[in-house]
């Protein structure tokens, strides 16, 4: 019997982040109290004054029950505009803002529109789970360029030129990094954007994590480099810095030419993110920021409250992360792969988390694990179901 499935299909496994989203979601259905560190979901309610805006235009305005223009709505552009130019030193018009439903459908259309299959895309490793699978969907070849821990996990400039070949038409960055925290500096990105430049690169840059930056870390945007604003895509959104994941917004920026292609393939798949979503999404960047200032200042304590409970348990190792909401804490010393350990304490110790060799080359022997706590108690506890699930073994 035919099984109708594809080979594009078939040569993708599922989301990790998703699989283990799912099976947390059935042990808690169960009446098992899991404490979740595994997703990259912030454990924070979206600012009051983004929801009231939300049920505002569903309740006041008909214009929001409708298709917005397939590019997004034109004051949500415009505030993107000003937001880039003001905090990225970026400079595009709005009718070079695509608004997306997440950063997710930004990579995946970009990957669609601006690649043919047998293209070679570089992709820094350890690396979020989804940027190969989108690439791969359009018939376009991920190469791995591995990083680790020795220097912090941020690519190395001289090697990432070494996988270049013929077929090489583009660079994925993502910085902050999701799963390492890595923040690509001043030195790295321009060696970076030197490299795209003599070999005619586009360059792909995730930076949905830009504001959970610490210590003497500083955001940079690859496109406000010298040559770069019109060979660069920058990819963001509202799910991390807003805590509104479920809303699903999100925005490609980059050349007009590059961004009409893209939203070719935007408009005939899903037509427009959800009308009352964006509006919520322009009010966020026009509003009042006390929320996201108290917010991050609430990370920077969570992130060193976790790295310091793993680090008091023997065998794992913790380097405090420069940015982004997760710790990417070493077990190779405890004897297990990254995924035993992982399914030991979600078992054992009720504690989710993602295996590092998910993440690709240089992420085995890890763990990924969200410190984007609202609550406090939550990490401790989680820390000492970790630290009692060990003491069994």
């Amino acid at each position: 019997m035919n099984s109708w499935q594809s080979l594009r299909v078939s040569s993708i496994a599922p989301s990790a982040t998703l699989g283990m989203t799912d099976k947390v979601k059935q042990m808690r259905a169960l009446g098992e109290n899991v404490i979740g560190l595994a997703t990259g979901t912030p454990d924070f309610d979206t600012p009051s004054y983004i929801k009231e805006s939300g049920k505002l235009a569903i309740d006041e305005d008909i214009t929001y029950m409708v298709y917005t223009v397939s590019m997004g709505l034109p004051e949500l552009r415009q505030a993107i505009s000003n937001k880039l130019k003001i905090q990225n030193s970026i400079s595009v018009s709005p009718d070079q803002i695509l608004v997306t439903i997440g950063v997710k459908e930004g990579i995946f259309n970009a990957a669609q529109a601006c690649f043919n299959p047998g293209d070679e895309v570089l992709i820094p490793t350890p690396t979020w789970v989804t940027y190969d699978a989108c690439f791969v969907l359009a018939g376009v070849v991920p190469v791995f360029v591995q990083s680790n821990a020795a220097n912090n996990f941020k690519v190395d400039p001289e090697i990432l030129e070494s996988k270049i070949t013929k077929n090489t038409k583009a660079i994925m960055l993502n910085s902050p990094n999701n799963p390492s925290g890595a923040v690509l500096d001043l030195e790295t990105l321009s060696a970076i954007a030197d490299i795209a430049q003599r070999h005619d690169l586009l360059v792909l840059s995730d930076e949905i994590y830009e504001h959970m930056v610490y210590g003497l870390s500083k955001h940079i945007s690859i496109a406000s480099l010298p040559g770069m604003e019109e060979r660069t895509l920058t990819l963001n959104g509202f799910s991390k810095s807003y805590a509104m994941t479920g809303w699903r917004v999100g925005y490609v920026a980059g050349p007009k030419a590059i961004i009409k292609n893209i939203a070719k393939i935007h408009g005939h798949s899903v037509t427009c993110a959800a009308s009352f979503a964006q509006k919520a999404a322009e009010v966020a960047l026009t509003g009042p920021q006390d929320d996201l200032k108290k917010y991050i200042a609430t990370l920077h304590l969570r992130r060193e409250q976790l790295v310091s409970g793993l680090n008091s348990i023997p065998g794992v190792n913790c380097l405090s992360p420069d940015g982004g909401i997760f710790c990417f804490p070493n077990i190779s010393s405890l004897g297990m792969s990254d995924v035993d350990f992982s399914t030991y304490i979600l078992e054992e110790a009720k504690v989710s988390s993602l295996p590092g060799s998910a993440f690709g080359p240089g992420g085995d022997g890890h763990l990924r694990m969200n410190f984007a706590r609202r609550n406090a108690e939550d990490i401790d506890e989680a820390v000492e179901r970790i630290r009692r699930a060990l003491m069994k073994l």
